[in-house]
């Protein structure tokens, strides 16, 4: 028997814990998380409630996510806690596989402020996790914001470990004043130096975090197969490359998204990280248009001051945790 289904042996039955039902639960899950989670909501995150709003009216919709909830990418797969004829907790599971290896993300962890210090997120998470188990999960994944101790401490005692912590940056109005270490030059970004600039992005952004970004490394490949890859897909992107006296100290890499900011990825040498940071960022700024925001996932730590006086704000920092069956 398995950690976690010696844990539930021992636990209560919860006969308000059900799986989640698309076609009856989606409208109320989304009202729970916007409840639980509205002061933290970027547009991103409005505009997915407002997208499981409008699907919850779609019966076409709510058909199809009824036969795919235990295969799809996106949150149709999980349980609900009902109390008092309320939907009062919600957990979400979604299926992703990284190098062949099978994994599950926990996502949308949410519990009514009035049902709060029950036991209901720990029992609707070890019930996901026992559900990623039996279905054959290497792994199971989740990340938890940084300043919620309480959330990282239930995790914790569940034996989830820690395994990086990310902090997205946003752009803020204006520019700083570029000010760039003699010898150092920014320029258009050059073949020769793809090589370099995908070792790392690997390192940067490991497989096992990087599959839910938008960031497909292939795009931004220069060469021609990058270039089929980019219109194959519809991608947009621009690249510049920082040397300091022909030595390539960076690359950063601009990509148009669907989202309320376009996108940026920084590959570069840990040695002059702070420094090549610093001075891609500032020229992206200054070449980009100011009407759209830019946003920067990235290590959490790594390079925060020069990030900052490039003219970007921490907006989250999140833990990203793993339990390995």
């Amino acid at each position: 028997m398995s950690t976690i289904s010696k844990i539930l042996s021992h636990t209560p039955a919860a006969d308000q814990m059900r799986r989640f039902d698309a076609r009856r639960d989606l409208g109320g899950v989304a009202d729970l998380v916007e409840l639980c989670f509205a002061d933290t909501l970027d547009p991103d995150g409005e505009r997915y409630l407002q997208h499981m709003r409008s699907a919850a009216k779609n019966p076409g919709f709510l058909r199809w996510a009824a036969a795919a909830a235990d295969w799809s990418g996106v949150p149709l797969s999980g349980y609900v806690w009902e109390e008092d004829h309320r939907l009062v907790g919600n957990i979400s599971l979604i299926p992703y596989i990284v190098r062949t290896q099978r994994y599950y993300l926990i996502a949308n962890v949410a519990v009514h402020p009035d049902y709060r210090r029950h036991g209901i997120a720990r029992q609707l998470t070890l019930q996901a996790m026992e559900y990623a188990r039996q279905h054959a999960a290497n792994a199971a994944w989740l990340h938890v914001r940084q300043n919620n101790a309480a959330a990282t401490e239930l995790y914790q005692s569940l034996h989830f470990r820690e395994r990086a912590r990310r902090t997205t940056w946003v752009s803020q109005n204006g520019v700083p004043t570029r000010v760039f270490p003699e010898g150092l030059e920014i320029h258009k970004h050059r073949p020769q130096h793809w090589k370099q600039q995908r070792k790392w992005l690997q390192q940067l952004y490991p497989p096992e975090l990087r599959w839910n970004l938008p960031l497909k490394i292939k795009a931004l490949n220069p060469g021609i197969w990058g270039k089929i890859y980019r219109f194959f897909t519809n991608t947009y992107v621009w690249q510049w490359s920082a040397l300091e006296r022909k030595r390539l100290l960076g690359v950063i890499s601009w990509q148009a998204t669907r989202s309320y900011a376009d996108s940026l990825w920084l590959a570069v040498d840990s040695e002059d990280e702070a420094e090549a940071a610093y001075a891609l960022l500032i020229h992206a700024r200054q070449h980009l248009s100011p009407r759209r925001p830019l946003s920067l996932d990235y290590p959490a730590g790594n390079a925060a001051q020069a990030i900052q006086s490039a003219g970007f704000f921490p907006q989250q920092t999140l833990i990203w945790m793993e339990y390995r069956f």
